[in-house]
């Protein structure tokens, strides 16, 4: 009888611990899109968007999530918004029915997202990977062959730079009004102190180059970039010279975020989520509950959310870590 006893005490001792801990939870979303890119403006309002023109929007924080109307049939690949009503959406064409069009193209709302611009980068025919902008509104899009335009003084045109590599670029980042990152193929890294004027090459130290998908700083010294094969790089110079980290697998990662300099996560194919506390010194794999690729993973408050394909939706939700009675629930529904 006390052996019975001791294996169920320890069972649930086991079963308390995982729900403490495995706390990312898949919410539905009533789609089979391809979702690239989740923003939240603010606690309450954020979007999710993918492939198809897909858009989601929530105004609760996440807990319901409410598809848009279409107003494109083309992939959406990243949301940003500088403001309440200021936002941009990167869109990109079929490759198959571009005719004499660019592959990629903006819509900006100055609404909040009632309504949307289309806004063309002109001259080139580079698929664009990313836009990011400092903190008095400039801005950049990145792309193939390492294609560079600049946002001009209209807030609305882009005018094509001359390029410092020509490696595909596919991610980038300002800290401040000067200061900024960028990564791509090759394991090419380049840093600014003059808000794109110039580019640096950055040193990189590490067993081999790996392609690198995105960058995150959360300070003007302190960032973390990650890419194909698990690699996973921190700088503490303002994106100078980046050390490699061990993260513990050898999956593709898609994207990096950090809370703070010590908490931060990293998602990537085959559901892989990665976790650290320790500033990226120790990495440790979490379990997702899914198998498909995930984009993009963001916290808000005490919310974490990562997305990615066949319309996956996970929350992670701090007010339940350590408390193993408590469950999380969500009330998601489309309309």
């Amino acid at each position: 009888m006390n052996f019975v006893k001791k294996i169920s005490l320890a069972l649930l001792f086991l079963a308390s611990f995982q729900t403490a801990h495995a706390n990312w939870v898949k919410q539905e979303s009533k789609t089979l899109s391809w979702f690239h890119d989740i923003y939240f403006v603010n606690e309450n309002k954020g979007f999710i968007a993918g492939s198809g023109g897909t858009l989601l929007i929530t105004i609760d924080g996440g807990k319901t999530w409410k598809k848009e109307q279409n107003f494109t049939a083309d992939t959406i690949r990243q949301i940003y918004f500088s403001d309440a009503k200021t936002g941009w959406l990167l869109c990109e064409r079929n490759i198959f029915n571009l005719g004499t069009n660019s592959p990629s193209y903006l819509l900006k709302t100055i609404d909040g997202g009632a309504n949307w611009e289309q806004i063309n980068f002109g001259e080139g025919r580079n698929r664009i990977a990313k836009i990011f902008f400092t903190q008095n509104g400039f801005g950049l899009a990145v792309g193939e062959s390492g294609t560079l335009f600049a946002l001009q003084d209209d807030a609305k045109t882009w005018k094509k730079n001359l390029s410092p590599i020509r490696y595909l670029m596919l991610d980038g980042t300002f800290t401040d009004n000067f200061h900024g990152s960028m990564v791509g193929g090759g394991g090419t890294i380049l840093f600014t102190e003059d808000a794109g004027a110039s580019w640096n090459q950055a040193t990189v130290f590490g067993n081999e180059p790996a392609k690198l998908n995105a960058v995150y700083f959360v300070n003007q010294k302190t960032g973390w970039t990650a890419g194909t094969n698990g690699k996973i790089y921190q700088t503490i110079n303002g994106g100078k010279t980046w050390r490699e980290q061990t993260s513990n697998t050898s999956n593709n990662l898609t994207d990096i975020f950090f809370k703070n300099t010590a908490e931060g996560w990293s998602v990537g194919d085959d559901g892989t989520i990665l976790h650290t506390t320790t500033a990226g010194n120790v990495w440790t794999l979490e379990s997702s509950s899914v198998k498909h690729k995930l984009e993009k993973v963001v916290f808000v408050g005490k919310k974490g959310f990562a997305v990615g394909f066949g319309g996956t939706i996970l929350v992670y939700d701090e007010s339940t870590k350590n408390n193993p009675n408590i469950k999380p629930t969500f009330n998601s529904r489309i309309n």
